[in-house]
Formats: C-alpha cells, structure tokens, sequence
C-alpha cells in the first residue's frame, strides 16, 4: 500500500520535531519495503499537489513560497555558534536582495559584533556598495553613517598606495558649486555658510569652528599641503578672521608651491590675510620678490640689501617713476633739521620735544648760515632741558640746523644692530648676492635654501 502522500511545506525552523512513539519490531524485508514505499509515495504526492501560496503570519520562513508578516514578524531563529543563513552564489547574480517600496529593504544590528560586515577579494570591486537611483537632487544619499556617541564612519587602508576615504563628483556641469567631492559640516555650521565662501569647484568643502584641522603626528609630516600645478597651491579667505594660518615649532610654518600660478593667496576683509608663525625657522619666506599692496609693519629689525622709495614721477606720472636712497649708519641714527632766525643778538634758541632726549643719546650738531656768512656761528648751549642754543650770528639772519641723535629705547637697546657679523658654518662660502661678487648663482644662499626646501617638499609629496 502507498504511503500517504507528504501534505505540509518544507520549513527552516530551529524547533525540534517531537519524537515519533516506539514501533513494535518488524523484519529487515519489512522494513525495506515500507522504505521504498513511502518514497514513492512522498515523491508522487509532492508533484501531484500545489505549493502553499503563503505562510501563514508570524509563521516559520517557507522556502520557495510567498511569506507574508502580516502584522508579526516572519522569524528565522538560530542558536548556532556558526552562521545562522548562508546562502551561497555559485553564478554572477546576487546571493541575497531585499525590497522594500517604502521601508528598509534589509536592517541588521548586533549586539556585540558588527551590524553589517562586507568583504570581497577582488581589487576591483567593493565590500559594501550602496547607491541612490533618484533622478533629482535631494536629501538623500547612498550610504548614510550615524555614530551616535561613537564615529559616524571610520576608514582604514594599509595599503600606502590607496585612500582610506577616496571620493569623486562626476557631475559635468560647471560654476561655482560644482565638482565637490567632500563636503563637511560641524560645529553648527550650515551649508548657506559652505556656499557663501565658495569660490573655486573643489574637492573638498568644510564648514565649521575650524574649516580644516591638520595635524602631523611626524616630525618630518605636514599638517595641512596644498599643491597646484597651474593654479592656487593654498587659498584661505576669511570674512572676519585669519584666511590662513600657520604654525611650526620646527618646519615650515606655511609653505605653498605652485609652477604658474600663486602659491600661496590669503583675503580677509576685516582680519588677517596670512599668518604664519614659526619659533625655530622662518613663519613666511618668500623667494623671488614679493610685493605688498599696502602697509607693511615690522615689529623686529629689518635688514636688506639696499632700499628706497619708488613713486610716480612728479613731472610724468603716466610714464616714469622716481627713486631715491634709503640714508643709512652703522648707528641707529635719527636725524632733526630745521631753520631758525636769530634774534637782535644773533642768537636763537631751539626747543625739541620732550621725548627728544629720552628717545636718544650722543648728539651731533650742524650748522649753516643762510645769506651771509657767519664765521663766529656756533652751538651756544648744547641740548639741555629740551633745548639748545645758537650764537655768534648776525642779527635776523637765518640759520639752517640738523641735529642728529643715537635711538635709546628699551627695544633699541635689546637688539642693537651688529654692524659686523661672521656667516654661521652653512653659509660659509656662499652670498646673499652671488653674481655681483662674480660667483655662479648656485653660490647663493637663498638658492641653497630654496632648493632645500624643495627638495623636502618633494621628499614629503612623496612619502604621502
């Protein structure tokens, strides 16, 4: 007799089927014909009746049928110490997917391990991918992190050849806001303030108390390098505060490279434009000329090669300019001049301010008569009290001073001007102007340097 045929679905169900009762003994021929016979009958049964159209709610999860939650969940529970669904993708399709109209296609979380974990060994494909098909620019994205009380996303290569974060903006189009790779927002920063600043398509965008924030935890690293080819090696602009700022306690406090273009150009309408500082070497070195439009203040001492002023020329602006010398001493020298008339005696006093004396010290003085000769003029009185006096003129007559003063301040005084000096052991040999001194340009000093700097540039582009 054929054995009943097979009427429940197929089930994953970590529940253990109750036991069967005890069956009285029979004989190895009895036993292998009920065998046959109820295979026979599983197998025709199963053909002959259709598949479940669907579990029921809240129901174990049928293979091959439709699952329909309802209301409760359709539960696949395992307490394996392995893996509790592996499924497994011989061809080129896709091993697991899930669709959802309006919820979440697939969540996962764990309590202990990770949530989601994707690994592939193929170099040029990904462990996760996740990607957005909306046609229209909006909100959403194509993977989303959020940390909570942890990282939002972290990324790690060990591969120095590769990226930990790599990202690219394929959008064609071009202005201001296009082809931003990165953008990042924080410290109650908004994108209004991101778009407001941008000027140039970029890779990057960062809005927030600190724009970027570079740290190099080397001694031979670089905090933040900006490198161009044909453009801007560093922009900085700041509507308030410092467009760029540097810092060094051993390298470069800023350093900008560019072939073509400016390596280095910081705006601020109400602050800083650049700044750099450095305690051990220069906080700016510029190597070429260098030209500033408007004032420039010097707190220490500077030291130059020669000097002067240059301006449109008085009698042809539009075509020439006029220079004139710096007047410079081995002193911190300060020169007064002025003309005074001597009164009825030929005499005259001369009343300075009354900071004169304290500013300086050793006084020189020199005088000329005007309009006749005066071979008995002279210095009366020397400086005193705020003044000093002239005899030995003729009366009304005018008299031409100057009066020269060594500076004495407390500044002048901490920092006197070495009028010689020995060159340090590694610019022996070399000088600050090669060529005039009939020395191939390679002598120079600032040439030395400048290559060095390069040199180390390209060491550290390189390392990266």
């Amino acid at each position: 007799m054929a054995a009943e045929p097979f009427t429940e679905p197929i089930v994953l169900d970590d529940a253990a089927p109750e036991a069967p009762p005890p069956e009285p003994a029979r004989s190895r021929r009895s036993i292998l014909g009920a065998g046959l016979a109820g295979l026979a009958g599983l197998v025709l049964g199963s053909l002959g009746r259709p598949q479940a159209a669907e579990a029921a709610a809240g129901g174990s999860l049928v293979m091959g049928a439709s699952n329909d939650a309802g209301t409760t969940n359709t539960d696949l529970a395992t307490n394996s110490t392995g893996t509790g669904l592996y499924v497994h993708q011989n061809g080129s399709g896709t091993a697991v997917r899930g669709i959802a109209n309006n919820g979440i296609a697939g969540f996962f979380t764990s309590s202990n391990g990770s949530g989601v974990s994707g690994v592939v060994a193929n170099n040029t494909k990904y462990g996760v991918y996740g990607g957005n098909d909306a046609l229209t620019h909006g909100t959403g994205a194509a993977i989303r992190a959020n940390g909570e009380h942890n990282h939002g996303l972290v990324a790690t290569t060990a591969d120095v050849d590769s990226y930990a974060i790599k990202a690219t903006n394929t959008d064609p189009t071009t202005g201001s806001l296009a082809g931003v790779a990165i953008r990042a927002i924080a410290g109650g920063g908004t994108d209004d303030q991101i778009d407001a600043l941008n000027v140039y398509p970029a890779a990057g965008q960062f809005c927030g108390e600190s724009g970027v924030a570079g740290v190099a935890s080397s001694i031979a690293g670089v905090g933040v390098y900006g490198y161009s080819h044909s453009n801007i090696g560093v922009y900085g602009q700041s509507a308030t505060d410092t467009g760029v700022y540097g810092s060094s306690d051993s390298g470069y406090g800023l350093y900008g490279s560019s072939d073509t273009g400016y390596a280095i150009v910081g705006i601020s309408t109400s602050s800083i434009g650049v700044y750099g500082q450095s305690s051990a070497n220069y906080s700016v070195y510029s190597y070429g000329d260098a030209h500033v439009v408007g004032g420039l203040s010097v707190t220490g001492t500077l030291s130059k090669g020669g000097g002067s002023f240059k301006i449109d020329h008085p009698l042809d602006p539009a075509n020439k300019f006029l220079y004139h010398s710096f007047v410079e001493s081995p002193d911190m020298k300060n020169v007064y001049d002025g003309v005074v008339t001597l009164d009825a005696k030929g005499e005259a006093a001369v009343t300075l301010p009354d900071w004169f004396e304290t500013l300086n010290r050793d006084f020189r003085y020199q005088l000329t008569a005007m309009g006749q000769a005066a071979p008995d003029l002279h210095v009366k009185s020397k400086l005193h009290g705020g003044a000093f006096s002239i005899g030995g003129g003729n009366a009304g007559q005018e008299v031409s001073w100057q009066l020269t003063g060594i500076r004495q301040d407390a500044w002048a005084n901490a920092h006197r001007i070495p009028v010689e000096e020995e060159k340090p052991a590694a610019e022996r040999g070399l000088f600050l102007h090669p060529t005039e001194h009939g020395q191939a340009a390679a002598k120079g000093i600032d040439e030395v340097h400048n290559a060095a700097m390069k040199a180390r540039a390209k060491k550290e582009a390189a390392a990266r």
